[in-house]
Order: C-alpha cells, then structure tokens, then sequence
C-alpha cells in the first residue's frame, strides 16, 4: 500500500470513527432527555425541549403548594459544528420562582471558598478585594448595584456554614429563610454542583452555573429543594 493510499484509508477511518462517537453521544442525549420528559410527566410538570439555534435543552414549568416555578437546561455550543453536551460551550440550569420576593435588598447563598469566610470587600481593599467583589458580581447578575451593604451572616448550623456563605442586607429576612427543611436540603445537595440561591424583588432564583442538568434524581432534588425555600418563606 502506497503512502497515498495509506493516507486515504486512515482519514476515511477517522472520519468514520468521529461520525460514530457523534451518533452516540447524540443517541445518548435522546436517552436523556426522553427520561428526564418521563420525570416532569410523572409528576404532572410540563416539559418543552429547547431548540434554539446552538442552543439546546429544555424547559419544566410546574406548580407546587399554590406557586408556580420555572426550570431551564440549557446548552450553548461554542461553534455550529459542536451541538453534542459532551462539546465545548457554556451550560446553565436555573430555577426560579416569584413565590418567594423581598420588597428590598437581597439575600444570596453561595458555595464557601476553601479560603474560608470572604470578609467585606471594601475592608479587605486592594486585588483581594476586587476579587471578592467580581466573584459577588458573577453570582448577582442584575442585581449587582445592590452589592453595597451586603454582608455574610453567620446563620445555620456547622455543617451549614461549612458548605455556604449566607449574604444579605437584612439578617433577619435570612433567617426568615434558613428553616430545618431548608438547610438539610442545601446540605443534602451535591458538593459537585455548586449552586447559588438569590432571592430579590423579582423573586427566587437557584443558578447551577457551568451545569446542564441532566439526570432526573439531580433534576427532583433541585425542585425540591425550590419549592422547599418558597414554602419556608411564606410560612412566616
């Protein structure tokens, strides 16, 4: 066999090779989308798949204890020819629901550093500081002009403070928050989906960043543990 040759049969397998990995990884996204549908229909929650240029997942809208919520998957390809989960791009699961609002400020729990405790930006002042304040601002969104007074709270148990910052203007509308039920469920919620919860004037919202959700336990769990902080907020 000459090198032409050669060179034609190995990139005929490669091509080959390559097709065969994209219809199975593509067999296997059907597999899970169809399971996590089978999830949201057993519980009487409505499922729309997500199609939508690059991007791709889907969307549940349900109702529970009286108040409606929303949760979307999504995945962003980086380029046209990359529509696989298993590609590069930007994932994003969010939950959220207007069934627990805060007429002002801002309640926000976020996944504690290795570092330990982040003081106050403004006091630690210097790099230190600004990266503090960029990481709140990544974990704000919108909200970020709200960043001014925000301050970490020690509220909740050990075990609690040991996995998450608690942050809020108020103390009290935190504490409001953070019932047995709840904080049992965040420390119940898997290490290796770092989550963060803010709750504002628009409502409740649950952010797993870098994280299209796709087993129907993570997808229960994180309803639950929704529908958990809306219930304890209106509670009291």
């Amino acid at each position: 066999m000459d090198d032409l040759t050669l060179g034609i049969v190995v990139s005929v397998g490669t091509a080959v090779f390559i097709g065969a990995i994209l219809l199975l990884n593509r067999r296997l996204q059907s597999r899970r989308m169809a399971a996590l549908q089978t999830t949201a229909t057993a519980h009487g929650w409505e499922y729309t798949p997500i199609r939508e240029g690059r991007t791709s997942g889907y969307r549940i809208m349900g109702r529970t204890q009286g108040s409606a919520w929303t949760l979307e998957s999504t995945f962003t390809a980086s380029s046209a020819d990359s529509e696989s989960s298993t590609s590069t791009g930007h994932r994003r699961t969010c939950w959220q629901s207007a069934g627990a609002a805060l007429a002002d400020g801002l309640i926000l729990i976020g996944p504690r550093t290795a570092a330990g405790p982040i003081p106050d930006p403004q006091a630690l002042g210097g790099l230190a500081g600004r990266v503090v304040q960029k990481a709140l601002e990544l974990m704000l969104g919108e909200d970020v002009a709200l960043l001014p007074g925000l301050q970490e709270v020690p509220l909740g148990s050990g075990a609690l403070r040991e996995r998450y910052m608690i942050w809020a203007h108020d103390e009290r509308a935190a504490r409001r928050l953070l019932t047995f039920d709840v904080e049992r469920a965040l420390t119940d919620w898997p290490a290796k989906l770092p989550l963060a919860v803010k709750i504002d004037s628009h409502g409740l919202q649950i952010t797993l960043q870098n994280t299209q959700l796709l087993d129907p336990t993570a997808l229960e769990q994180l309803v639950d543990l929704g529908t958990r902080l809306v219930a304890a907020w209106q509670e009291r």
